[in-house]
């Protein structure tokens, strides 16, 4: 495994912090075709620190206008610690927007947040002015765009209880008036959500959530279940359905996926470790066809470096998700910052296995994927210091392999 060295930076006076400015701490990262014309996209988010009593948002939007070419970054000032984004047709004008949650600061709970950006369908690509959603949240990380009531009009579920410990909270749009949204609602879980994700996992064609919630903590180390919640005729959820228990681990990656192409779809999580005594991993829980159960399967991250941000996604061209994860972690004292990208390859029986593990030219915590060049297979768009974005292409000679990191700033 390669790796390549990234200086840290040096320190100052006792009392002078200014050094440490400006600072950027990267969240998110999506690809996909924002402005309609048929190529792919690249979207940031991150916070930035001026001061240790500034920080603003960044969402950072890069158009690409011909194969490989992308105009300048158009940047936009999103609350004070924005940290997960989801994209969906909100108002029905065919224009994709965002939806961003915002954790805020730790020294507030006013600036914690939930804001939509329409999609000017007058000027595609661009963004309207922040909205600032009518919802008070606590802890406001996962967020997902959906039908989950069944009207035909895309919801906002939000990964943050309404009330201490209950579940998660969702935002139904007003049918009848596109882009105006009712009152928060409680979705009721077992604990308080800390991730969602949304598919049709029973094939029956409507929208059904998964969750991770947190249910206590043993010696700081949380114990959490997999909750999902069913979405049947007339809008209404089904009861939850606990499974896949969890101590000691934090989900970083929550997404529903056909793993093994059999037309059902699987639920896959990517963990990290709360601290030393536990190993991330990778847990694939496998549904029966037909469907209604689920068999997990486990693949250990133990030894593996680079494991902040993952992304799902066919990565050698056989229409089939494998899992691709990057991170960067300090070694010895002083502390000397290490990058890596790490690509496995699903083994198709529920578990993946390590093919490459690729030193990064910066230090990189997000990843994505997504076709950039067209060729119809997907490539990587990795997020890293200073808000910097690395595009590897895939191979279209070797699939499975990348080529080396191509920056886009």
């Amino acid at each position: 495994m390669s790796s390549l060295v990234v200086a840290c930076g040096g320190g100052g006076g006792d009392s002078d912090d200014s050094w440490l400015y400006p600072l950027w701490v990267e969240t998110d990262v999506l690809a996909a075709d924002i402005d309609g014309d048929g190529r792919t996209d690249v979207v940031t988010l991150a916070q930035l620190s001026s001061s240790s009593s500034r920080r603003e948002g960044r969402l950072v939007v890069r158009l690409q206008t011909a194969p490989g070419v992308f105009a300048p970054a158009q940047s936009y000032l999103v609350g004070v610690y924005p940290w997960k984004m989801a994209l969906g047709d909100i108002d029905g004008d065919g224009a994709a927007d965002l939806v961003i949650t915002d954790v805020g600061s730790p020294s507030s709970t006013t600036d914690r947040a939930v804001w939509m950006l329409r999609q000017d369908a007058s000027n595609r690509g661009n963004f309207l002015a922040p909205q600032r959603l009518g919802i008070s949240p606590t802890r406001p990380y996962g967020v997902v765009i959906g039908d989950v009531n069944g009207d035909n009009a895309p919801d906002i579920v939000i990964a943050d209880s309404p009330a201490t410990g209950l579940g998660a909270t969702v935002l139904y749009q007003d049918a009848t008036h596109r882009g105006i949204f009712l009152a928060p609602a409680l979705i009721a879980l077992p604990g308080e959500a800390t991730a969602v994700a949304i598919g049709d996992l029973n094939g029956d064609g409507r929208s059904d959530l998964a969750f991770r919630v947190w249910l206590s903590q043993t010696n700081f180390a949380p114990n959490t279940a997999l909750a999902v919640r069913y979405q049947q005729a007339g809008g209404v959820l089904a009861p939850a359905l606990a499974l896949s228990n969890q101590t000691g681990l934090n989900t970083q990656l929550l997404t529903i996926a056909d793993y093994n192409a059999d037309g059902v779809r699987d639920v896959v999580e990517f963990f990290t470790p709360s601290d030393t005594a536990y190993q991330a991993k990778v847990t694939t829980l496998l549904q029966s066809n037909p469907p209604g159960s689920f068999g997990a399967v486990d693949t250990s991250l133990a030894g593996t470096n680079g494991m902040d941000g993952g992304v799902l996604a066919d990565l050698n061209g056989d229409g089939r998700p494998d899992f691709a994860s990057v991170g960067a972690y300090p070694v010895g004292s002083p502390s000397t910052v290490y990058s890596t990208l790490n690509i496995f390859l699903q083994d198709g029986n529920g578990g993946f296995t390590l093919k490459t593990s690729t030193a990064m030219p910066l230090a990189s915590t997000r990843v994505t994927a997504g076709d950039i060049n067209g060729d119809g297979l997907n490539d990587l768009v990795v997020l890293g210091g200073s808000n910097q974005v690395l595009v590897l292409l895939q191979s279209a000679s070797v699939r499975g392999t990348f080529l080396v990191p191509q920056s886009m700033n």
